[in-house]
């Protein structure tokens, strides 16, 4: 069963629509990139998904990028990035792997108990300021540490003007606290390590 979305819900902003000529407009169809496997690309159309498979004159592509797509569904262009995160592929060569594109806000998540590491914050913190996303700084299970206002200030002071939220997540009326960040057409990811509440708050 295929679901129907608008393009704003997937994503779609002015920035990537300036790129876009008439001609291209009219006459191809837009795409985004939401899996990335073997043997192909998973894209998401306005009606449906669609894939695509791999061809090694594609450009580098990843999870999260916009493509135009010709009338056949047949790869024309891939749009200029936002946003895009990467690292170093293993081994000796510099060559560059790409993680995800176009994305808006970052929540790192991290708990209020013995898992908060202020260390690592900072790290994910560098990588998504390097990444030019905005991040968002995320401390859950706030309801089993009464001294959660010690730990937000250690987090605020990483950065002053990083936005520090401590949640709840199994509260569903804490959780709206996101709400300002989660606006239609944003693309958000969130950050952190095993056990700090990710899904729940998903």
């Amino acid at each position: 069963m295929s679901t129907t979305y608008s393009l704003r819900q997937l994503g779609w902003q002015p920035f990537f629509q300036q790129q876009l000529s008439l001609d291209e407009y009219e006459s191809c169809v837009i795409a985004r990139i939401i899996a990335h496997h073997k043997s192909q690309f998973v894209l998401q159309l306005e009606g449906k998904q669609h894939q695509l498979a791999l061809n090694p004159n594609f450009p580098n592509m990843t999870v999260g990028d916009w493509i135009l797509l010709d009338e056949q569904l047949q790869f024309v262009r891939l749009l200029e990035r936002k946003s895009k995160l990467s690292r170093k592929a293993a081994g000796t060569e510099v060559k560059e792997q790409l993680i995800a594109a176009n994305i808006d806000v970052i929540f790192i998540v991290t708990s209020l108990n013995q898992d908060f590491n202020l260390n690592r914050i900072e790290r994910y913190l560098a990588i998504a300021n390097e990444a030019q996303i905005e991040p968002v700084a995320v401390l859950t299970k706030r309801d089993l540490n009464p001294a959660c206002s010690e730990f937000i200030t250690k987090v605020q002071d990483l950065a002053t003007d990083l936005p520090v939220l401590a949640i709840n997540a199994l509260s569903v009326q804490e959780v709206t606290e996101l709400a300002p960040w989660c606006k239609p057409g944003n693309t958000i990811s969130v950050m952190g390590s095993s056990g700090v509440g990710r899904s729940t708050l998903i």
